[in-house]
């Protein structure tokens, strides 16, 4: 079995991509002409970037995910599809990083690719996969054979779902390569790497408690090689010990164990004060419980673990508006802005703010700002703001 699982993932990694897995279900140019007319639009330029990819463009589709996170920070997908591109880019890559044997040339691209995927993955642990499908071989590529076990075929199945976002079918199938061991042997022979898709294949198809059950298994482990000295080769993007902990944490939360949920999250931070992710998470919990002074305490620590992220300045600065912290809200949101240009949310929020400080020069500014880049999708924001402009 443990053969078995290795083999599988050797073969998946080195196999060279033959065809694509994605297709483009929308032509290029209709992509193409879609950002350029929204160019403010953080998803119209990640379509566009998967739709570079598809044709096999990847430097314009590198672009379009910059610029898909220069406009939305925390767009954990288009972390995970530029953590995917320098494997489109080499296909030999796969083979390479498993041996260690990856070129000079290339040593900085990969430790970037780490980084972008345990950024994603912190950013939403249930981020869909589907951009895996660009860089993942097809199924022709992986070869069932008529002689392979049933076993096998399982494996490979479920991965293949998964890559595709077929959630509940590759929880169907992944389930059905332990269906038949026992606990002693799930221990034994089951891998970090295949309980965590497991888990997370179950966390999609909403199976919170399956997916509690795994995520806690991993934080053992975790501890377990914490405490004997052990060094992990783990190929998980979050995979020390802290890292589980926020993982389990977010799939309580997801399944109504709001409470274990709290104190895992709070003690992830006792460890690591710069898990800003948890901080946010945190002041999320806090604002459904009604409780803003303590949420608003957790979005100012989410800043100071990370002030390079405009997004939690906005997060604060829109808290503090909606508790009626007017003054210090419009302060927060002026740095906002100033720190993230393209944010249509920032200039909005601060508009509003300036109107109900009676500010009205700084909020016509806003306003305007607002209307010149703000994203078709805002139809709502942006028809009241014209009306809000023509009182003014």
């Amino acid at each position: 079995m443990r053969r078995l699982l290795t083999a599988l993932l050797v073969l998946t990694l080195a196999t060279p991509a033959a065809a694509q897995r994605a297709k483009l279900l929308i032509p290029l140019d209709t992509l193409i002409a879609r950002a350029s007319r929204d160019s403010n639009d953080a998803p119209a330029h990640y379509e566009l970037a998967l739709g570079y990819w598809n044709a096999k463009k990847y430097d314009d589709a590198e672009k379009q995910l910059r610029e898909t996170i220069a406009i939305e920070p925390r767009t954990a997908v288009a972390y995970l599809a530029l953590s995917y591109l320098p494997w489109a880019r080499r296909p030999g890559l796969f083979k390479e990083v498993y041996k260690g044997s990856v070129p000079a040339d290339w040593t900085a691209p990969v430790e970037e690719a780490f980084r972008n995927r345990r950024r994603a993955f912190l950013l939403d642990p249930l981020v869909d996969l589907k951009p895996l499908g660009l860089a993942v071989p097809p199924r022709d590529a992986i070869l069932i054979g008529r002689n392979a076990s049933p076993l096998y075929a399982a494996l490979v199945v479920g991965y293949e779902n998964f890559w595709d976002g077929r959630y509940d079918q590759a929880y169907t199938s992944l389930n059905e390569v332990i269906a038949g061991l026992t606990p002693e042997q799930r221990k034994e022979y089951l891998p970090d790497w295949f309980i965590w898709y497991h888990g997370l294949a179950a966390a999609h198809v909403l199976q919170y408690g399956v997916a509690v059950a795994d995520f806690q298994t991993l934080v053992d482990h975790a501890a377990a090689r914490v405490s004997s000295d052990s060094v992990s080769t783990s190929t998980i993007p979050l995979a020390d010990v802290n890292e589980f902990k926020y993982e389990l944490a977010v799939m309580l939360d997801n399944g109504g164990r709001t409470a274990d949920a709290v104190r895992l999250f709070q003690e992830s931070l006792s460890n690591d004060l710069s898990l800003y992710v948890a901080h946010s998470r945190l002041a999320g919990i806090y604002d459904d419980q009604h409780k803003s002074g303590m949420a608003l305490e957790e979005r100012r620590r989410a800043v100071t673990a990370n002030p390079d992220d405009p997004s939690l300045l906005f997060d604060l600065g829109e808290a503090l508006a909606r508790n009626g912290n007017l003054p210090e809200a419009q302060a927060v949101l002026r740095q906002a802005r100033q720190a993230n240009p393209r944010s249509a949310r920032a200039v909005y929020v601060l508009g509003g703010v300036a109107l109900r400080l009676e500010n009205k020069v700084e909020a016509r500014e806003c306003y305007t700002r607002f209307l010149e880049i703000a994203p078709s999708r805002f139809s709502a924001q942006i028809a009241e703001v014209k009306k809000e402009l023509e009182s003014l």
